[in-house]
C-alpha cells in the first residue's frame, strides 16, 4: 500500500479540523438558540398573571407533548430509513429537538414553585453547551474531570437553593446521592481503563500517557464537595467556590498540554 504524501496528509488533516469546527459552531447556536427560547419563557412567567396562567397552563404543555411527538417520530422514522443517510439526519435533528422541548417543558410545569424549574433549565443549557464545546475541543480525560466538577457544582447549587424548601430538599438530596454513586461510577471505570492502557473494553477512553493521578484527584474533589452539601447545606457557598477554583485550575492544565 503507497504511503500518502504530505500534501495528502495535510488536507485530511484540514479536513478533519474544518469538521471539528463546524460542529463546535452547531453547538454553539443551538446552545444560544435554547437559551434565548427559554429567555422567552421566563420573560412569559415572570410578567402579568395572565401570560404566567398561559404559559404554564396551555403553551408548555403544548409544546411538551408536541416534542414527545416529534421525539417518537423522528426516531421510528430514523430507525426505518436508518440507511438512507439524507433523512436520517433530519430525522435525528427532529428527535434531538423534541427531547429538549419534552424535557424541559415537563421539568418547568413539574418544578414552577418559584419560577425554580425555568431558572434550572436557564442555568443548565449553558453548562451542557460548554461541556459541549469541551468533549469537541479537549482531550476526553479533560471532559470527564469537566463533566464531573461542572455536575457537582450544579448538584452543590441545587443543594444550597433547596435547604429551606420542604418540597425541593427531599428529590434535590436523591439526586446528590445520584451523582456521589456516579462519581464513584466514573473512578471504577477509570481504574479499569487505566489498567487496559487507556480502553474500556475495545474502546480507547484515555491516551496511553494520560496523567490518572489529575483524574482520580478531580473526581475525589468533586465526591467530597457532594458529600458536604447534603450534610452541611448551608456550606454550599463556599463549596461552589472550591468546585469552581478546581473547575479553572483543571481546565488551565488541559490547555496548557494542547499548546
Amino acid at each position: 500500500m503507497a504511503k500518502k504524501s504530505m500534501s495528502e496528509k495535510r488536507a485530511e488533516r484540514e479536513q478533519a479540523e474544518n469538521q471539528v469546527l463546524r460542529r463546535v459552531f452547531n453547538v454553539f447556536l443551538l446552545g444560544l438558540a435554547a437559551e434565548v427560547y427559554l429567555f422567552v419563557v421566563y420573560r412569559s412567567v415572570t410578567g402579568s398573571i395572565e401570560s404566567m396562567l398561559m404559559c404554564y397552563q396551555t403553551v408548555l404543555p403544548i409544546l411538551t407533548w408536541l416534542g414527545l411527538a416529534m421525539l417518537v417520530g423522528g426516531a421510528a422514522v430514523g430507525y426505518v430509513k436508518r440507511a438512507d443517510r439524507k433523512l436520517l439526519v433530519p430525522m435525528a435533528w427532529t428527535a434531538c429537538t423534541g427531547l429538549f422541548l419534552g424535557l424541559s417543558g415537563l421539568i418547568m410545569t413539574t418544578f414552577s414553585n418559584d419560577h425554580r424549574g425555568v431558572t434550572t433549565m436557564c442555568v443548565l443549557v449553558p453548562i451542557l453547551a460548554v461541556l459541549g464545546l469541551v468533549y469537541l475541543l479537549y482531550q476526553h480525560e479533560c471532559f470527564l474531570c469537566t463533566i464531573s466538577l461542572s455536575g457537582a457544582l450544579f448538584a452543590v447549587w441545587t443543594m444550597g437553593s433547596a435547604a429551606n424548601s420542604m418540597s425541593w430538599r427531599v428529590p434535590v438530596t436523591v439526586g446528590l446521592v445520584v451523582a456521589a454513586a456516579l462519581l464513584a461510577v466514573f473512578a471504577a471505570l477509570t481504574h479499569k481503563a487505566q489498567q487496559s492502557e487507556g480502553k474500556l473494553g475495545k474502546v480507547r477512553l484515555f491516551p496511553v500517557e494520560c496523567d490518572y493521578r489529575v483524574i482520580y484527584g478531580v473526581l475525589a474533589v468533586a465526591f467530597v464537595c457532594v458529600l458536604a452539601a447534603m450534610v452541611l447545606p448551608s456550606f454550599s457557598y463556599y463549596l461552589m467556590w472550591v468546585l469552581g477554583i478546581a473547575l479553572f485550575a483543571e481546565l488551565v492544565l488541559y490547555t496548557t498540554k494542547l499548546m
